[in-house]
């Protein structure tokens, strides 16, 4: 299977994790107790609601992890369809794409390991330092793809390499991403964004010719 093919895969899946993303914010956490930004930093109820559904955080993190796994397959396909005539933007692409994938990774990880043991001993004060550390590794990898995909729209346009509409909207969705760590909620419009980013990339690079 080439690896535009598998991009596009990539593409699609990015796309559908994109909208559990939403469904869990907006309908599995706040039926927990986690409503709003408030909620998540309260270590009291940060326990409680793992405690009443820790496979609901596992499968969150889980998410993470298939996400840094489906956009490293889309930008090394974007890569490969660019980087002839643009190739400083699409090395510096894949150098942002893997810092926002070891970040998103890490805070991943430590969810899945580290907090565990904590929610156990109910430790509210290390609950709010690794829910804070956690914060910053997601937000600090949004960041990084925020410039990552700032490029690949930059590098689709010089090079024509996507449809013109799509390019731009790579570089709307890269600007929101840059920007989430100054105004959150933007968090769930770049999310959407991704839904529609992946779903349009998806076909068209499981449309493209060998």
């Amino acid at each position: 299977m080439k690896l535009q093919k598998i991009g596009g895969v990539g593409s699609i899946g990015l796309a559908c994790l994109c909208a559990i993303y939403l469904v869990f914010f907006f309908l599995v956490f706040p039926s927990l107790g986690l409503i709003g930004p408030n909620d998540w930093i309260d270590p009291a109820k940060t326990i409680a609601a793992w405690n009443a559904s820790p496979i609901s955080f596992f499968l969150f993190d889980l998410e993470f992890i298939l996400v840094s796994i489906a956009i490293i397959l889309i930008v090394l396909a974007l890569r490969e369809r660019m980087q002839a005539s643009a190739p400083n933007l699409m090395r510096i692409a894949v150098i942002g794409v893997s810092i926002a994938c070891a970040l998103w990774l890490a805070g991943a990880l430590i969810d899945i390991i580290g907090k565990p043991p904590i929610i156990s001993a109910k430790d509210a004060s290390a609950s709010r330092v690794a829910m804070g550390v956690v914060l910053g590794l997601d937000i600090g990898g949004d960041h990084a793809w925020g410039w990552a995909l700032l490029l690949i729209g930059w590098a689709a346009l010089k090079t024509k390499g996507l449809p013109r509409i799509l390019s731009y909207l790579s570089v709307l969705g890269g600007i929101l991403g840059i920007l989430v760590f100054a105004v959150q909620p933007l968090m769930f419009v770049f999310t959407f964004l991704g839904i529609v980013w992946g779903v349009w990339l998806g076909v068209v690079l499981l449309r493209s010719k060998a």
